[in-house]
C-alpha cells in the first residue's frame, strides 16, 4: 500500500498540469502582492484577504484534476486493471489514492501558504496599520482550515470515481459540490437575516437551503481567516464541531466508495 502511495505521488509530482496550476497560484499570489499594493488603507490586509480567495480556489482546481488523473483516467483507461493485479485488495487501492491525494493537496497547501507568507512579510509597503495580519500560528491554522476543506472535496469526488461511468462527472459534480458547499452557511446566515434578506426571497429559498443544509457539509465553517487577518478568534466549540464534521463527512464517503468500489464490475 506505502508503494502504491509513492508511485502516486510521483505521477502526481510529474504531471504537466500540476505545474501549470502551481505557476497559477504563484500568480494568484503575484495578484495579491498587487492587490495590497494598491490598496489605500490597510495593504497587507488586503493582500492576505485576496490571497486567501485565491489560493482556495487553485488549490480546489489542483485536487480536482489530481482526483481526475490519477483515479479517473486509472478507471477510464482500464489500467485500474493492471493496479488489482497485484495483491492488494480494492480497498487498499482507493485509501492508497486517497491517501496520496491528501498528501499531495498538504504539499502544495504548505508550499503556495508558504510563498504567500513570505511575499507578505517582504512587502508591507511602509503602511503602519492599526491592526496588523498575525503571521503565526494563526497564520498556520487558516492554512489547515483549507487543507481540511479540500480533504471533504477529495472524499467526494473519490465517491463519484468509484461508481462514475462518464470521464469529467467526479471534477465537474467536485467542483459544484465545494461552491455549493462553500456558499451554504454564508446563505443561509444571510436568508435568516430578517433584516438583510429580501422576504420574498427569504420565503422562496429558505425551505429550499434548510434542506440542502441538512444534507451538505457547511465548509464556509473551515474558513478561519479572520484570526489572521483580525485577530479575531473564533470560538473553539465551533471550530471543534467543524473539524469533526469534516472529518466525519470524509469518513461515510470514504467508506460509500469502498463498498461501491468492491461491487463495482470492471468487466
Amino acid at each position: 500500500m506505502f508503494e502504491l502511495i509513492r508511485n502516486g505521488l510521483l505521477t502526481g509530482l510529474r504531471l504537466n498540469a500540476t505545474r501549470a496550476l502551481l505557476l497559477l497560484g504563484l500568480a494568484v499570489i503575484g495578484g495579491a502582492l498587487l492587490a495590497s499594493a494598491f490598496s489605500g488603507r490597510q495593504p497587507m490586509t488586503v493582500g492576505l484577504d485576496v490571497g486567501f480567495s485565491g489560493l482556495r480556489l487553485v488549490l480546489l482546481l489542483l485536487a480536482l484534476m489530481w482526483v481526475q488523473l490519477l483515479l479517473g483516467q486509472d478507471i477510464e483507461r482500464k489500467t485500474v486493471y493492471f493496479m488489482l493485479a497485484y495483491p492488494y485488495t480494492r480497498g487498499q487501492f482507493l485509501f492508497s489514492r486517497f491517501a496520496t491525494l491528501a498528501l499531495l493537496c498538504a504539499g502544495a497547501t504548505l508550499l503556495l501558504g508558504m510563498a504567500l507568507w513570505l511575499v507578505l512579510r517582504l512587502a508591507n509597503w511602509d503602511y503602519v496599520q492599526l491592526t496588523m495580519p498575525q503571521l503565526d500560528y494563526r497564520y498556520a491554522l487558516a492554512m489547515l482550515g483549507i487543507w481540511l476543506d479540500l480533504l471533504v472535496v477529495l472524499a467526494f469526488s473519490v465517491l463519484l470515481c468509484s461508481l462514475s461511468t462518464t470521464p469529467f462527472l467526479p471534477f465537474l459534480m467536485g467542483l459544484a459540490f465545494a461552491l455549493a458547499a462553500r456558499g451554504l452557511g454564508t446563505t443561509f446566515d444571510f436568508l435568516r437575516d430578517g433584516r438583510a434578506a429580501d422576504p420574498e426571497q427569504a420565503r422562496l429559498f429558505g425551505p429550499i437551503v434548510e434542506y440542502t443544509f441538512m444534507w451538505l457539509p457547511d465548509l464556509s465553517r473551515l474558513d478561519w481567516r479572520t484570526f489572521t487577518l483580525y485577530d479575531v478568534p473564533p470560538t473553539p466549540e465551533p471550530m471543534l464541531w467543524a473539524v469533526a464534521m469534516a472529518l466525519a463527512y470524509v469518513t461515510a464517503m470514504l467508506a460509500l466508495a469502498n463498498v461501491l468500489f468492491q461491487r463495482r464490475d470492471f468487466t
